[in-house]
């Protein structure tokens, strides 16, 4: 027996609903449901890794906890889609406040490729701190047309707050500056 209460009855325009509205009414649940399966997957299958080594992290440190994000916010998202299905009121009108998805344009993706090239060829010379903050504060100042003080906020700890995090927490060496002032200062 299914349930067809959830199932739209007519289109935007005002006709029946096709065989197409109703799959993609239901598609965003079952990915959902396919993010909590793969999820699950990880968090299993990485249980036989081993957690932690003698050098820190061991090969299934990573996949376990991306494992639990993935469950956590697969259920998350599936539980939204269901509430939205419930409250279709909720589900028509956005927030006055909530911005719309951003349109890339070639440039845009241009931009952001080039810089990933650029990081990882300063990675090495000029170390993890210095190359992730110029990076971080490229993407969020210029093509994400942030406020200079919240990109600044993440822009510092994305860079050296992790660079800190894995280095001192986890023991995981990240690239340090190459140049000796730089080398000098601590980057």
């Amino acid at each position: 027996m299914s349930d067809n209460t959830h199932i739209p009855a007519a289109t935007a325009e005002g006709g029946p609903a096709t065989a197409d509205d109703r799959r993609q009414s239901v598609l965003p649940l079952v990915v959902a449901a396919l993010v909590v399966a793969i999820g699950a997957a990880a968090f299993i299958g990485s249980r036989s890794l081993g957690y932690w080594d003698d050098l820190g992290p061991g090969p299934g440190f990573f996949p376990l906890w991306l494992g639990v994000l993935l469950v956590v916010l697969g259920l998350v998202w599936f539980g939204q889609e269901l509430r939205a299905r419930l409250r279709p009121g909720l589900a028509s009108k956005p927030a006055a406040d909530e911005e719309e998805t951003p349109d890339y344009s070639l440039p845009s993706v241009l931009a952001i490729l080039v810089s990933l090239c650029v990081l990882a060829a300063c990675l090495v010379p000029v170390g993890y701190q210095v190359s992730m903050l110029v990076f971080l504060l490229f993407h969020l100042l210029v093509i994400g047309r942030r406020g200079l003080l919240q990109s600044l906020v993440i822009a510092v700890v994305g860079s050296f707050g992790v660079f800190y995090a894995f280095t001192r927490l986890l023991t995981v060496p990240l690239p340090v500056s190459s140049i000796p002032i730089l080398r000098d200062l601590g980057l």
